[in-house]
């Protein structure tokens, strides 16, 4: 049994057993002390209890104590919990009630601007766009899907191949992909440029073009990932579904890869969103042009998900993406949603909520992979820890020197005034280094031979000096590779010395 104080504040005995129509009562005798506060969440609380109670047929009583507490949300000019609340009446509205309902929360939004000065006549133009923002009026979401390039090759990587093997789905040459823009900062990326893009390597990369990976590759086979067309494991798959007496294998945990160059891990998830040839979506925070955090969602233009309607959740199969989880912002307070529950998602603003129910259902649903990237070396917020559970961790840890070696001779095929270096050399001077270290020290001496070639009108290769010292550049500075880096350059540069004297000396006679 529940007890209220003389503030009419429940307890904390037995919760579990009060009923939606104890809550209704209890939220009328706060509003009749005067607590309005207390009397929306009690409310907003009783119509929680009545659809767990009831399902879809909601009492018409809740739904009364629910425009009560829209009606008190609005008069305490509580923004964010009028959101929260008209996401949850919104289903029993007619189209009217909530043409006016979008004018009240646009009401709350140009109250809160004016709090920093604004007047009312200077935000008169900016009120429909406000008011989309708010309602997604226009049928789209405040977070919303942009399009991600498949076509962006990052200068050094092997290409990848331009079919997709074991999905079944044949690649449309046609598609033009845009670039990614920020989903509130409209922030542009260009295919143009040079510089890498992060989380962006290549298009439609599989297993297949992977160089360097063959332990994760293995593991991944392991799971399952990758054997589509592979009929022994298929009949194994079935074999074990017979005998243990279900439809289908396990679901696979949410899983995060870490490596120490985060690049590294972005790839080799590409790889698998490739390899398993399902619908995708990316996410992954930035910064807009004022330094705020922004989370931006994209999904591949010729493969889109399909999206529950009006609502934030995969629709059949799919893949979720979150790229450098250990750089995204955690929401403010110390508790974790399961903890605060409906609180906990009605403080946060209707963008925020859209994300964190988009990862929940999809981590829920056993037809959705959910694969996150991190760094080795960074810390994640707990937060997202117990948002991602079940969680499965994986380390992908630096090359092996089998590993480089088949890196090198890859970029030695592709490039062809790189195999003029030995490759025993560049297996050893580049020990611990991350696979995306490799490919930057190798754009890096591409593009210097190239800018010398251009200057002496005349073709100058990638020299060893040259594509050393760009390994050198990524080896900590009291490593026995630098030591050893350095040595080699500088008995290079001896060599060249002496060279040269040879070739005075002979003009001289």
């Amino acid at each position: 049994m529940i007890e209220n104080n003389a503030n009419n504040s429940p307890s904390h005995n037995n919760e579990r057993d009060v009923s939606y129509a104890e809550y209704l009562t209890r939220a009328q005798a706060a509003l009749a002390a005067g607590d309005q506060q207390l009397s929306m969440h009690l409310y907003l609380t009783a119509f929680e209890r009545a659809r767990k109670e009831s399902g879809s047929l909601i009492p018409d009583a809740a739904l009364l104590g629910l425009r009560h507490a829209w009606e008190l949300a609005c008069s305490l000019k509580e923004r964010s919990m009028a959101e929260y609340v008209f996401e949850r009446l919104e289903p029993f509205l007619s189209s009217e009630e909530i043409s006016k309902c979008a004018q009240q929360l646009q009401e709350l939004a140009l109250d809160k601007l004016e709090e920093f000065g604004l007047s009312r006549e200077e935000l008169e133009g900016m009120t429909e766009i406000i008011s989309q923002d708010l309602m997604g009026l226009d049928g789209s979401q405040i977070v919303h899907i942009d399009q991600f390039p498949s076509s962006l090759m990052l200068p050094g990587m092997p290409k990848a191949k331009q079919t997709i093997p074991n999905v079944g789905k044949p690649q449309n040459p046609a598609a033009q992909d845009q670039v990614p823009t920020s989903s509130e900062a409209g922030k542009p990326q260009t295919s143009q440029s040079t510089k890498p893009q992060q989380g962006v390597y290549g298009e439609h990369l599989t297993y297949n073009d992977l160089v360097g990976y063959d332990r994760v590759v293995e593991l991944m086979r392991d799971l399952g990932i990758g054997m589509q067309n592979d009929a022994t494991f298929q009949e194994l798959v079935a074999k074990l579904n017979a005998r243990h007496g279900v439809d289908s294998a396990p679901a696979l945990d949410s899983m995060l890869f870490r490596s120490g160059a985060r690049e590294d891990a972005d790839r080799f998830i590409m790889a698998t969103v490739g390899e398993l040839g399902l619908p995708a979506i990316r996410m992954r925070m930035e910064e807009n042009f004022q330094g705020h955090a922004v989370l931006c969602v994209m999904a591949q233009a010729e493969n889109q998900p399909k999206l529950a309607p009006n609502r934030m959740n995969f629709e059949g199969p799919g893949i979720l993406v979150l790229e450098d989880l250990d750089e995204w912002i955690a929401p403010s307070g110390e508790v974790s949603p399961e903890e605060l529950g409906g609180l906990f998602m009605a403080s946060l603003t209707r963008g925020a909520r859209e994300a964190v129910s988009l990862i929940r259902s999809a981590v829920e649903n056993p037809e959705v992979y959910v694969f996150a990237s991190a760094a080795q070396d960074t810390e994640i917020d707990p937060f997202f820890y117990n948002l991602l559970e079940p969680l499965t961790i994986v380390e992908i840890s630096a090359p092996t020197d089998e590993e480089r070696r088949e890196i090198w001779h890859e970029l030695a095929k592709e490039h062809p005034s790189m195999r003029g270096i030995n490759e025993d050399d560049l297996v050893r001077y580049s020990a611990n280094l991350a696979r995306f270290d490799l490919y930057m020290a190798a754009r890096d001496a591409l593009e210097e031979a190239y800018k010398a070639s251009l200057v002496s009108r005349s073709y100058i290769p990638v020299t060893t000096d040259n594509l050393f010292d760009k390994l050198a550049a990524c080896q900590p500075l009291d490593s026995d590779e630098y030591k050893a880096l350095e040595d080699a350059v500088l008995k290079d540069f001896s060599a060249s010395l002496e060279h040269l004297e040879d070739l005075l000396e002979g003009e001289g006679e």
